[in-house]
């Protein structure tokens, strides 16, 4: 009877509080699911009446504590883990209309602390602690519309109490609806208040957020690119303990990126990184072990932290774990294993695996040998951006003794990889050129791509050209011209 007076007297105050948005969709549905509440059978049926009776007689008659003392000892009895006690101190004061408790109820049914997961009854809580200002309810009033727990998914509505809670100072709420502009799936994409909300969560260190303005300052995404302060994000990510941002400040370090270049830190923070189960941190310790970067040489180590990394599924690492093993570094050769791993590779769309697999394919002299399947990946890989499997393509296509070469296939697959700047394919198009291999024979396009070859530091390109790299030698110009001539005819 208590706990219904309490009901009715609240409800009062509420319904003048809700006076003036009668309007609301939401507030009517609070205002409505109130007076279910109030005539409904919930609190006799839900067993909780024999054992509140006594306890709400005690606390509402006997005024043993006042309403602060009773959340607070409700705090400490939830702490120590007396919870179903907790959650009868925070019914009463949930009823009574107090915000923290409302919230707290709220909680307990969406997780079924103490109570039946009921994610109806923990909106119920949420909106009505939201309505009074509450930001974690907000917060969390957010995420069921957002994701339909409990309520219909409703857009509109998440990002309306996300929006309070962001306003209310929640760094959670802020980086969530950062995130959501940021994605622009659900709303129009806005960078720049992604931006913003990312800083506001950052300002009080939220770790999460600090590392997302980390990648967008690195990745130029909705601000300029800027190193420096991508830098300084990672740092701050880190030391606040994401494990990411750890991953990040290595590699800047690695690389200088930012700052001055310091393997002994990237090594640092990649370990830590790496204690935390970072998969990005494994593979870039074993680069570091592999290359003798900050560390001495040991292809053994680098092959075992590659292993993570691939057995991980990452497909730099599986391409990596293939190599070692098809040149016997760091263990002992193994062609089967380096199938395998390749494979897996390929699998997870690793262009490099791709090409160093159909090198096995075409070059075995065993089991692995199919020359079919060989152009088939160099194909896949190059029509993706390979570099090499444009060079093995046009090399195949040359090829004196193979019955489908092509000259004209040929031409175009080393324009593809010398047009990447690769200074052999750039030496293989000039000398295309002067001989009428595959295209039009053209002097001037000879002289042009053996001048980038040459800028390429490709050792015959240089040779063809005099001292200052920018004419022929003027020894082999005539033996050029009469070749030249012999195209044209």
């Amino acid at each position: 009877m208590l706990l219904r007076l309490l009901l009715v007297a609240f409800s009062l105050l509420f319904f003048s509080a809700v006076a003036s948005a009668e309007e609301d969709p939401i507030r009517l549905n609070v205002e409505k699911r109130y007076e279910q509440f109030q005539v409904s059978d919930w609190f006799t049926d839900s067993g909780l009446k024999s054992i509140l009776t006594p306890l709400l007689k005690a606390i509402g008659q006997q005024k043993i504590l006042d309403d602060e003392q009773q959340f607070y000892h409700a705090a400490d009895l939830y702490d120590a883990g007396q919870k179903q006690l907790a959650f009868y101190y925070m019914h009463h004061l949930a009823h009574l209309g107090y915000s923290v408790p409302q919230f707290y109820l709220g909680y307990m049914y969406n997780v079924g602390e103490v109570v039946d997961q009921n994610h109806e009854e923990a909106a119920y809580w949420y909106l009505l602690a939201s309505m009074n200002g509450d930001a974690d309810a907000q917060r969390n009033l957010g995420y069921m519309f957002y994701y339909g727990e409990g309520l219909a998914v409703d857009y509109d509505e998440a990002i309306y109490w996300l929006s309070q809670a962001s306003f209310n100072a929640d760094p959670d709420a802020q980086f969530e609806l950062a995130y959501i502009y940021d994605m622009g799936e659900v709303v129009a994409e806005d960078k720049f208040k992604a931006i913003e909300l990312y800083k506001m969560a950052s300002r009080a260190d939220h770790a999460k957020a600090t590392h997302f303005l980390g990648l967008s300052y690195r990745d130029g995404d909705g601000v300029e690119t800027d190193y420096v302060t991508a830098f300084q994000y990672f740092s701050k990510a880190a030391e606040l303990g994401h494990t990411a941002a750890m991953s990040e400040l290595g590699y800047f370090y690695l690389n200088g990126f930012g700052t001055e270049e310091n393997f002994d830190k990237a090594f640092d923070w990649f370990e830590k990184a790496k204690e935390q189960n970072d998969i990005n941190a494994y593979y870039n310790i074993a680069w570091m072990y592999e290359n003798g970067v900050g560390v001495q040489q040991d292809y053994e180590k680098a092959l075992e932290h590659y292993l993570v990394a691939a057995k991980a599924n990452d497909a730099d690492a599986l391409f990596q774990v293939g190599f070692f093993y098809a040149e016997g570094k760091g263990t002992k050769q193994d062609i089967r294993k380096a199938v395998y791993w390749y494979e897996r590779a390929v699998s997870h769309n690793s262009l490099s695996a791709m090409n160093n697999l159909a090198n096995i394919n075409y070059n075995d002299k065993g089991q692995w040998r199919d020359h079919s399947k060989a152009v088939e990946l160099w194909e896949k890989a190059a029509n993706g951006g390979h570099l090499l499997a444009q060079y093995n393509l046009g090399a195949y296509y040359e090829t004196d003794d193979n019955p489908t070469r092509d000259e004209q296939k040929a031409f175009q697959w080393y324009l593809k990889a010398a047009k990447q700047n690769d200074g052999e394919s750039q030496y293989k198009i000039a000398q295309m050129y002067l001989t009428g291999t595959g295209t039009d024979p053209s002097f001037e396009q000879y002289q042009y791509w053996l001048k980038q070859a040459s800028n390429n530091n490709y050792q015959p390109a240089k040779d063809e050209l005099g001292d200052e790299g920018e004419t022929l030698d003027p020894s082999i110009l005539e033996q050029i011209r009469k070749i030249m001539e012999e195209a044209n005819k």
